[in-house]
């Protein structure tokens, strides 16, 4: 059985396959027809042979009155020629030709018709008037070399035919399962940000209904992603303003709170905060799926960096732990700029809530557009590192994240054609984290 791979590649062995059955068939034919024809041939000239020559044997034997060998004819092998002998009718050998000397020749009374020895092929004519009987044979090795000569002659470009046919084949399987590539390529082409219908227009007859049950099932799945986008925007809209009020009543009752008090005010309002914090990452994530990476016209992604990081500037338990380089001069990038703010604000975020306290986070900007954030801390194994950017994924190792931030970058990054990618250790170190996202 075939292994699961190409199947253009498969259509081709497959029909290859048939056709070298068909012609193992066919040559086999062609021999056994090659053979029984070729036969036929040298027996019939066998037979004309004698015939003709019966006469002529028959006047020489009574021209000389006695048994003889005649002369070798001018032939570089005597023992491929044809044998030839003049017998009477009690099978007393009177003529003979040089090649007889090595024959094995019939025994006794010779019947008119073939008669075939270990080592030729003879044809006894009727006797004349006299009695006599001319018997012509032919070497069987020679009619056995005849043989293979022929069937060499003609199995060798038969031969040729076998690769000839698989490269045609091939061929014509490939550019029959284009259309199949093409519908394959559409497909690959769909993803959470983009789910049209796939035009069946020209498709054959066969994919059309692959077509329709594929767009059958993307309508499904964007009704489902719409709901579901649609519930957390609501719901991030909804819960962003009772949050705020609730944050800023805490924080007055904050400043009366004394002993316990105090110390139940703090864990609420920290609840609180991260209850906006969460807010604000699903209108972010609301912001990505519905496809805010992508952009009409570039923009300098430096001077955009450097408004992002205000807000870490401004915090007092950040600013001390930020180790900034940027280019000197502008860096462009075909990116939305909030896109860009908010895939930025989220990996640095990322990079605090997942280091040591009072640890550094590094943030390196290349003038290629290659923005890399780095942070300490354990290394973490590839196995997890490959589901981090899936939604809903954390760090076992935190809990202050909420499992989406990387997927927001991720998702960012794959709409406006850059790349995020993900190290740990920090490459050239023992230990970290680092997030490089290449811009386009």
């Amino acid at each position: 059985m075939i292994a699961a791979g190409s199947l253009s590649r498969r259509v081709a062995l497959l029909t290859s396959a048939g056709f070298a059955a068909i012609w193992f068939l066919a040559v086999v034919a062609t021999a056994t027809a090659l053979k029984w024809e070729q036969e036929e041939l040298l027996n019939l000239q066998l037979r004309e042979m004698a015939e003709v020559f019966r006469p002529v044997l028959a006047k020489h034997w009574r021209d000389e009155g006695k048994a003889t060998v005649l002369p070798p004819a001018d032939l570089e092998e005597v023992d491929e020629a044809p044998v030839y002998v003049l017998v009477d009718n009690t099978g007393k050998v009177l003529l003979s030709s040089p090649s007889s000397e090595g024959a094995v020749l019939p025994q006794g009374v010779i019947m008119p018709g073939y008669i075939a020895t270990k080592t030729h092929v003879f044809y006894a004519t009727e006797p004349d008037d006299t009695g006599l009987v001319a018997i012509f044979g032919d070497p069987i090795l020679e009619r056995k070399e005849a043989y293979r000569d022929s069937f060499r002659a003609f199995l060798v470009p038969m031969l040729a035919l076998l690769p000839l046919v698989y490269v045609l084949v091939g061929w014509i399987a490939r550019v029959s399962l284009q259309p199949i590539e093409r519908l394959q390529t559409e497909i690959a082409a769909r993803g959470e940000g983009r789910l049209d219908p796939i035009d069946a227009a020209g498709q054959h007859e066969e994919l059309r209904g692959i077509t329709a049950s594929t767009n059958a099932l993307m309508i499904r799945l964007q009704q489902a992603l719409d709901g579901e986008r649609a519930f957390a925007t609501n719901a991030a809209h909804e819960l962003r303003t009772p949050v705020a009020i609730a944050l800023a009543q805490t924080q007055r009752l904050r400043l009366n709170a004394k002993g316990d008090a105090l110390d139940k005010v703090d864990r609420i309002e920290a609840a609180l905060t991260r209850m906006s914090r969460l807010v604000a990452r699903l209108l972010q994530l609301a912001r990505a799926d519905a496809g805010v990476g992508l952009a009409s016209e570039d923009c300098d992604i430096r001077d955009l960096l450097d408004h992002v990081l205000e807000e870490s500037r401004r915090s007092t338990d950040r600013s001390s732990r930020l180790k900034v380089t940027l280019p000197e001069t502008a860096v462009y990038a075909a990116v939305d700029p909030d896109a860009f703010a908010i895939l930025a604000g989220n990996l640095i975020d990322n990079a605090f809530q997942h280091s040591p306290a009072h640890s550094s986070v590094t943030i390196l900007l290349e003038a290629d557009g290659c923005l890399r954030i780095q942070n300490e801390g354990s290394v973490i194994d590839q196995a997890t590192l490959a589901f981090l950017t899936q939604r809903h994924h954390k760090s076992k190792a935190s809990e202050e994240g909420f499992g989406i931030g990387l997927h927001i970058a991720k998702t960012i990054a794959r709409q406006c054609g850059g790349k995020l990618d993900l190290y740990s250790p920090i490459p050239g170190f023992e230990t970290g984290f680092e997030a490089r996202f290449h811009a386009p």
